[in-house]
């Protein structure tokens, strides 16, 4: 394990007093000085390593990165590489990326004829488990949903050098690159994995009801920077903690300003932030007797900001009826690939 730093080590200090769960709370603060020390140029970046640490934390260690992870991805990427081979899509410029799509959208020996499907069960996001977003296990049961199968396909990406990007909608992620070939009138190629469509960027903006604010900020439809997306797992690290551990504290409070250091327009950080800040406050006046001291104060200021720059990304609040759709329109395109596959 690399070296923790002053400030990580009080962490550690202040994780020990927790009784429950001190050894998986452990795993965490390792994946958080990891990925730390990619976003601050210690380390080498790796989208594909932080994936890991965040899914390895949340089993406890019981991942492993060879076996469960690297074998399948780098299986995969050789299979790619043969569809891009025999199918001549050199003469694209985005031939790999086409490559990459129709391995995961359509049957072939290298996915045992299994394309990658949308999981729809449970349905309800509400009771959707933590580990359906996980990567390791969409490599495993060719299954997944909105934020695994991009983060699959940014990671196989990476592996093969093709260029593509991770970029969010309300509660989404989906697949950016640019449009080399011409294919579309757009600038880029937005690739919707869940309902396998190229959807053009007024359709997105209209169907998720994205605000031209949010939009000129940058907090949606925007190509993510790969250490935009190591810091986008960050975030997604202390939701996992906060999964698992059922509280926000003061890890998650350093995970969502770790985060934002490098991504400030992911609400979803500011929401970890803020609702870590607003733990750590209660708490401390309990101790303190509801006495607002200087440090109260100072977190008090500390949440102000937070709300502050939180308002500016101008996010989307997700509403049953845009739940709803997306989920008809996931079911609409898996019957249509489900029938396209059987009529072959």
């Amino acid at each position: 394990m690399k070296r923790i730093g002053s400030y990580m080590l009080f962490l550690l200090i202040l994780l020990s007093l927790h009784a429950r769960a001190k050894t998986a709370e452990d795993y965490y603060v390792s994946a958080f000085n990891e990925m730390s020390d990619m976003l601050a140029g210690r380390d080498s970046l790796s989208i594909k390593i932080a994936v890991f640490l965040a899914e390895w934390a949340y089993y406890e260690g019981k991942l492993d990165y060879k076996t469960d992870f690297c074998d399948e991805i780098d299986r995969i990427a050789r299979f790619i590489h043969s569809i891009y081979a025999v199918n001549k899509l050199e003469k694209y410029k985005t031939g790999m990326q086409m490559a990459i799509s129709s391995y995961i959208l359509s049957p072939y020996s290298g996915n045992n004829y299994t394309p990658y499907t949308y999981d729809f069960d449970p349905i309800s996001m509400d009771e959707e488990s933590w580990e359906r977003q996980f990567v390791s296990r969409t490599l495993k049961t060719h299954k997944g949903q909105c934020r695994s199968l991009p983060w699959m396909y940014k990671i196989l990406a990476n592996e093969l050098n093709a260029e593509a990007a991770l970029a969010h909608a309300p509660r989404h992620c989906y697949i950016m690159y640019k449009d080399e070939d011409n294919i579309t009138l757009e600038e880029w190629i937005n690739l919707e994995l869940t309902t396998n469509q190229m959807q053009p960027k007024w359709w997105i903006k209209e169907d998720f009801e994205i605000s031209d604010s949010a939009l000129i900020v940058g907090t949606y439809m925007t190509p993510l920077t790969d250490i935009q997306t190591v810091a986008c797992q960050m975030a997604d690290l202390a939701f996992g903690y906060r999964e698992k551990f059922k509280r926000y504290d003061e890890f998650t409070y350093y995970c969502a300003s770790r985060s934002l250091e490098f991504y400030p327009m992911n609400p979803n950080a500011w929401i970890i932030r803020g609702k870590s800040l607003e733990r750590i406050i209660q708490e401390c006046l309990t101790r303190t007797g509801g006495i607002v001291d200087d440090y109260v104060a100072y977190l008090i200021r500390q949440m102000d900001e937070t709300k502050l720059c939180y308002d500016k990304t101008y996010m989307t609040e997700e509403t049953e009826e845009i739940r709803e759709r997306r989920k008809q329109e996931a079911i609409e395109a898996q019957k249509y690939i489900k029938e396209k596959i059987q009529s072959r």
